[in-house]
Parts: C-alpha cells; structure tokens; sequence
C-alpha cells in the first residue's frame, strides 16, 4: 500500500515538479515521506532494488519544491498534514492549492518541533498563491497552529466549506491585501474574519463555529466573534442543499450589520428566510426590537418549493432595510404574499420588485393579522395610504392564482 507520494530519497528529485494531483490514495499516510528525514543517519532501506543513500539528505535534507504550481488532494483519509513548515520557503511558485475530502487532516502546514525554521518571528509569504479551497475536512484545525504571520500578496480566493473545527485560519494573523471575501456554506464573509488582522483574543478560538444543520445555519447562541459567520457575512449564497429550512434564525437577526446581499436557490425544504425573533411571557421580552440591515440591497429567491414566508410577522420585531433596491422572487410554488403590511415602512427604497412562477401567490402584500389599528383607521372611513416612492420597475408574470396587489383599502403611491 502506498504510505506516501514522495519517498525521503526522493525529495531532492522533484525540483522540476510543477503539478500534483492525489485522488482516493486510502491508504496513503503523508504526501511527502517525513519518517525517514526525521530518522538518524542510520536510515537503510530495505527494499529489494538499491537506493542511492546521502547522509547529509538524510539528516539535514529541507523539502524543496521550487516549481510546484498546482497541488490537489482529494479522498485522501489518512493523511493529517500536506507540507512541513521547513518546505515553505521554497513554494515560491505556488498558485493553487485545493484539499478537499480528507477526513484525518488537522493542518496544511505542521509544525517542526525544535527547528529554528518555526521561530515565531519568522514572517511566511506565499507571493503567487492566488485559490485556496478547503472542503470537507472535519478534523482541520487551521491552515497553520504556529504563530508566525504569513502574507497573501496575490490570494483573492478563499473557499472554506465544512470544516466545523477550524477557529482561526493562522492564529498568529494573515495579510492578504486583495481578498475581497471567504466563501463558506453560509455565504461571503468579510476578510476580517480571519484575514488582515492579528489573533489577540486567543479565548476565542475555543468556540465552536456554527455548524450545518438539518434545519438551520447555525446553532441557538448567537456567533458574535466566531470566524465565518453570519456577523461578518457579506453576501449570503445558499444553493443546492436539502437539509435547511430556515435561513437567517432569529438569534442571529442582529448579528446581520455587514449583510448586502441574498441569494436563496434550488433548495428543497427551505420554508423561511428571515425568523423573526419571538416574544415570551415576560415583559422585558416583549419590548419591541428593532432589527435593522443598513447595508442589505438584494434580495433573489428562486426555486424555493416549499418557501411559505420571507420573514415571520412579531408585534415585537420591527425590520428596517434602509438600502433594499432589489427584490426577485421566482419560482417559489408555495409562497402565498411577499410582504405583509407592516412591512412597507422599510421598503421606502425598492427600486425593482419581479415575482415569476409563483403558482400560490394571492397578494404581493398582505395585511398582518390582528392589527386593530388598521381595523379602526378602515371604519373611520380613513384610507391607509402604501408608499413605494423609488418603484421603477414591477413585474408580475405567471401568477395564476394573483387576486391583486393588495386587497385592502388602501390607497397606493408609487
């Protein structure tokens, strides 16, 4: 069985390599052999054909790779770390680097105790790195454990999807000037999360960061100063998952102040996008809470078949979208309205509002149920006036069972 790609022996050997790619080697252990370097002078070895033994490979031989380019491992379950940290120096080319399916893997980068190559104040930098992906890798912890800052000049893609372990991308902080965002299952995230910045608050990395569910993105408590998470979302992108039913829960409601875009699509159970946060018994719970995305423009919601609300109504919550300009809803087979009454007042700034293919849909608004003011405004004879002042475009197609845009009294400015 195959332990590793690169033998020890081997190592001085590759100078010219310039693309690796590992898939489902199961039985592999490490991708370049460490056992043997690690070893005294004494190293033979055993087999059959005679190896070329250099003392001085053997016990003082740094890993070198001057030309790698592209390295992919995939299905590889056995394997717990890709390079040693004395290798890095020489990964001068490296531009994409994607790990993906290992479920053993801890770091990317190990530690080597006792070598001065992990001297903390020793700044890594990866100058042509540009696509980091790391996927499925249960047990990662983080790129890196040690503290020394590493540096991204050119990295502008970072991808971090289902590692439910990882606290910190390198604890002891990263710079990378050009990434705009990392991606993970919740959407984009700010690079704060855990790039261009110092680790201080080591405290931190001992809380577990929301984790996929089978009804929701996150768990109960809030995941304020968790990395990746909906406090520094961006752009939340939620497509082809079957397991979700709500999308934003109400007790990250006010985690969202970064939040600019949503996007929802072909996911099968979702029935709620936004929870809104609901009241108790007590009196302290039932003052009213103003939930406010001041930076919230898009809204997009497509082939959601079992979507029934875009938010729940609360006589506790209020929602304020102060830059909400664009709102698309197609496709959406249970959905009966897009907005309740209440709703209205945060809406002062939608220029563009497309529903498509909801077969359900009755009302575009609705009114919220037991409003008594609303009631007592109507038997005055007074008409509510709805105020869409910044409408540029609305577009209503294939809404069979569409009785109207509101059936109330009210009247309507656009």
């Amino acid at each position: 069985a195959l332990s590793s790609v690169i033998p020890c022996y081997a190592a001085g050997k590759i100078l010219k390599l310039q693309v690796l790619k590992i898939s489902y080697c199961s039985s592999m252990k490490e991708v370049f052999e460490t056992q043997g370097i690690n070893n005294s002078s004494n190293y033979v070895d055993e087999g059959t054909l005679p190896i070329p033994r250099q003392i001085d490979d053997v016990k003082h031989h740094v890993l070198k790779l001057p030309n790698l380019k592209i390295l992919k491992i995939d299905g590889c379950d056995l394997v717990e770390h890709v390079f040693p940290f004395s290798t890095l120096e020489s990964l001068r080319q490296l531009e994409e680097l994607m790990i993906k399916d290992c479920d053993a893997m801890k770091v990317i980068v190990k530690e080597e105790c006792g070598g001065e190559q992990t001297a903390t104040s020793e700044v890594v930098v990866f100058g042509r790195l540009r696509s980091i992906k790391l996927i499925n890798l249960p047990d990662l912890v983080g790129f890196y454990k040690g503290m020394n800052e590493f540096r991204w000049p050119s990295l502008h893609k970072v991808k971090i999807i289902n590692c439910p372990q990882m606290m910190v991308f390198t604890p002891g902080g990263s710079r990378a000037p050009q990434l705009k965002f990392v991606e993970t299952i919740l959407g984009k995230h700010s690079p704060e999360c855990g790039f261009n910045f110092h680790a201080t608050n080591i405290s931190q990395l001992q809380t577990r960061p929301p984790s996929l569910g089978h009804t929701t993105l996150c768990p109960a408590t809030t995941s304020e100063g968790i990395p990746w998470s909906f406090h520094n979302l961006i752009e939340s992108q939620v497509k082809f998952n079957a397991y979700i039913e709500t999308i934003i829960p109400s007790s990250e409601l006010l985690q969202l102040q970064k939040l600019e875009k949503i996007h929802v699509r072909d996911n099968t159970w979702v029935e709620l996008v936004f929870d809104a946060l609901k009241g108790t018994d007590s009196a302290f719970d039932e003052s009213e809470t103003v939930i406010k995305l001041p930076n919230l423009r898009e809204v997009e919601l497509y082939r959601l078949a079992h979507l029934r609300y875009i938010w729940t109504h609360s006589p506790w919550t209020t929602f304020e979208f102060p830059n909400l300009t664009r709102v698309y809803i197609g496709d959406c087979k249970t959905l009966a309205h897009a907005f309740t009454s209440s709703m209205l007042g945060c809406l002062l700034n939608l220029q563009e509002l497309h529903i498509i293919d909801c077969i359900r849909m009755e009302e575009v608004i609705v009114k919220d149920k037991n409003v008594v003011v609303e009631v007592e405004e109507e038997s005055d004879g007074k008409m509510n006036e709805i105020m869409l002042p910044c409408l540029k475009s609305l577009k209503l197609d294939q809404l069979p069972c569409l009785k109207g845009f509101c059936l109330g009294k009210e009247d309507f400015s656009f």
